[in-house]
């Protein structure tokens, strides 16, 4: 099973490749017209949701629209753990999960093995720009005296796996590797996680080194420590070790450390991860985030859940993250391709 992004996304020539139906879409990121959410058929029945508990109160939003639209319904809607929603979707414990992130792997795995088939996950929206803790866009963290300004993705495979699996033809262990001069052209890259497994890290994996596992050289750290959040651990790691490099938060940038630019390929765009580039995904580490369900191959969405997806889609929906507390929307052009999806 195969989730939206940036391996997915061609975003600087503006093109949307679709897993569900490997159709290569023009995708028009000046679009910001949602579609607007026409009520279906009345509808009468039980529809239970669960949230990982930080996107709860963007779920609440959605949940007391869409009760205006189908009083009929009973919303039960619970945050929990973020490994909850899968499995209890899995299970037919509740009908639609919100882990607000991409599937991790073994979470894929496990819902093939007990249910024969892939979930069916749905792109609803995006993590925040730089709030902690809202499956926010990862910056690139390097210390602050680091001469580098910018770096790709194939370069960052490159550092982080042995496989290389997005192409570059050799290895990247010290910073002179990376056009680093002087002292800088010997001195070994230290590069850091978080020990897995962890949403971070995942998506790391996922879109940096398109699947394969880290070297083991790898540093990784605890995912907290005391007060310490993950991106708060990586980034006082990368401040005060000058060889560092990490990934975290926007918001965690602390004084040390510094963010550099990142691209695709050598031929940019190269982005610095600001609001308007993380908002159309033009950012390559914008994260966005999903639903999931249980629809068997060949078989329609339950009524219910396709009424409620369709008005997570649509204007009403969209429209609801600007009271989300740092929870971005998706581009109008992406909705009207996943809403197309539940056909």
């Amino acid at each position: 099973m195969k989730t939206w992004g940036t391996a997915a996304l061609l975003l600087s020539a503006g093109v949307l490749f679709s897993p569900a139906s490997a159709e290569t879409i023009r995708v028009n990121y000046a679009q910001t017209i949602y579609p607007e959410y026409a009520p279906g058929p009345k509808l009468t029945d039980d529809l239970r949701i669960v949230a990982e508990s930080s996107a709860e109160p963007l779920l609440t939003l959605w949940v007391e629209g869409f009760k205006t639209q189908q009083p009929g319904l009973n919303l039960i809607a619970k945050g929990t753990s973020p490994l909850a929603a899968v499995p209890t979707v899995m299970s037919g414990a509740y009908d639609l999960g919100f882990p607000a992130r991409e599937l991790w792997p073994y979470e894929e795995e496990l819902f093939r093995k007990i249910r024969g088939y892939e979930p069916f996950v749905v792109l609803v929206g995006l993590g925040a720009h730089a709030t902690p803790g809202l499956t926010p866009a990862l910056g690139v963290f390097v210390h602050a005296s680091n001469p580098l300004t910018r770096i790709t993705l194939a370069q960052l495979d490159a550092i982080y796996s042995t496989e290389r699996r997005r192409g570059l033809g050799k290895d990247i262990a010290t910073w002179g590797d990376l056009g680093a001069t002087g002292e800088w052209a010997t001195r070994p890259i230290h590069a850091y996680t978080h020990r897995l497994p962890n949403g971070i890290d995942y998506f790391i994996q996922k879109i940096v080194t398109k699947g394969a596992d880290f070297k083991k050289s790898v540093i990784d750290l605890a995912m907290r420590r005391g007060n310490l959040g993950p991106d708060e651990i990586i980034a006082e790691a990368v401040a005060k070790d000058p060889a560092a490099i990490g990934f975290g938060c926007f918001g965690n940038v602390i004084p040390g450390m510094k963010t550099i630019a990142v691209a695709e390929t050598t031929g940019g765009p190269y982005c610095t991860g600001t609001l308007e580039e993380v908002k159309t995904l033009r950012y390559p580490l914008a994260r966005p985030i999903y639903m999931v369900i249980d629809r068997p191959p060949g078989q329609a969405i339950a009524p219910k859940l396709e009424e409620f997806l369709r008005y997570v889609l649509s204007a009403p929906g969209q429209n609801a993250f600007a009271a989300s507390g740092g929870w971005l929307p998706l581009p109008a052009e992406l909705a009207k391709v996943e809403l197309a999806r539940l056909k």
